[in-house]
């Protein structure tokens, strides 16, 4: 993959095809006559468009007829740790590390149309030509008879595309080219939604101004499980900062032992700030996290 020291500049190209004749897609299209096989339509799909002699643009198409609210083409992550973020560091890498969870966020598209195009990087076909490209895409689905849960597509090439390389089947299918291509949607394996990034950094900022880094980024590393686990989600992710501050306080006061324990802070929290049982069958898993949080804040004290 080209590596430039210019911030990334990104481009959309509308009104894109899958079959017939395109900018991106020089692909025929089968006669219509009930005797071809019918073909397989991707959902989503990568191509390329020439720059000049030696570069090519890759492009992600939405070949789907609905907006897709955000394309990430580049790893999202679930807490601080898969961004490789510490609790016990308040250096200004590690505070950038926890503030946008990604480098890439320049790359960030909202709002992708349907036969949209959108610029997720470019190519040399000298210095890529040997090279294994990775490219890790997300995007946003929401099934029938399902919550919301972000796709998550892994493509690994030698020379990267070179022609339209699709990343998932109109039935949902993985083309057999594909490293993986999962649909997350459980509360445990789905990632923080880029869209929110911003509110998470204003969030920050804020918390470090009153509180101090070090308590400040516990907070948001608890806000951003209230976040995924939806516990009493209601309200955007900066509102739930006061419950997130209360149960990081209440844990250091009463130093539990175990998740259990946690769960009946997070239950009494939210019983006090809005009525009783208004957070229901509150995920164990959740508050293993934070359980699991809070003994590394607590390790950092003890170690100043």
């Amino acid at each position: 993959m080209t590596n430039t020291n210019s911030k990334f500049k990104q481009k959309r190209i509308d009104n894109m095809r899958w079959s017939g004749v395109s900018s991106l897609s020089n692909l025929p299209s089968l006669p219509n006559d009930g005797k071809s096989p019918a073909l397989k339509i991707p959902l989503f799909y990568l191509n390329r468009v020439s720059v000049n002699n030696y570069e090519d643009d890759i492009y992600f198409i939405n070949n789907t007829d609905e907006t897709l609210h955000f394309v990430a083409p580049f790893r999202l992550h679930r807490h601080l740790d898969d961004a490789r973020a510490k609790l016990s560091d308040i250096s200004d890498k590690n505070i950038k590390s926890m503030r946008f969870y990604s480098d890439d966020i320049d790359r960030l598209y909202t709002s992708v149309l349907p036969k949209q195009a959108v610029r997720i990087d470019r190519t040399h076909i000298i210095y890529d030509s040997d090279d294994l490209i990775q490219y890790f895409i997300h995007v946003p689905f929401k099934g029938l008879n399902t919550h919301h849960g972000i796709w998550r597509f892994n493509m690994v090439e030698k020379g990267g595309v070179n022609k339209p390389y699709p990343l998932l089947w109109n039935d949902f299918s993985k083309p057999t080219h594909m490293v993986s291509c999962n649909c997350l949607f459980e509360d445990s394996d789905i990632p923080i939604e880029p869209t929110v990034y911003e509110e998470r950094s204003t969030l920050l900022d804020s918390l470090i101004e009153s509180l101090g880094t070090s308590n400040a980024l516990f907070i948001l590393a608890i806000n951003d499980v209230l976040y995924r686990y939806r516990i009493g989600w209601s309200a955007p992710y900066s509102e739930s900062d006061i419950q997130a501050k209360e149960i990081a306080f209440k844990v250091q006061e009463s130093n539990p032992n175990d998740a259990e324990a946690v769960k009946e802070i997070i239950q009494a929290v939210y019983d006090f700030w809005f009525n009783e049982g208004f957070v229901k069958n509150i995920s164990l898993q959740a508050c293993a996290e934070i359980f699991a949080l809070y003994q590394t804040f607590m390790t950092h004290k003890k170690n100043i």
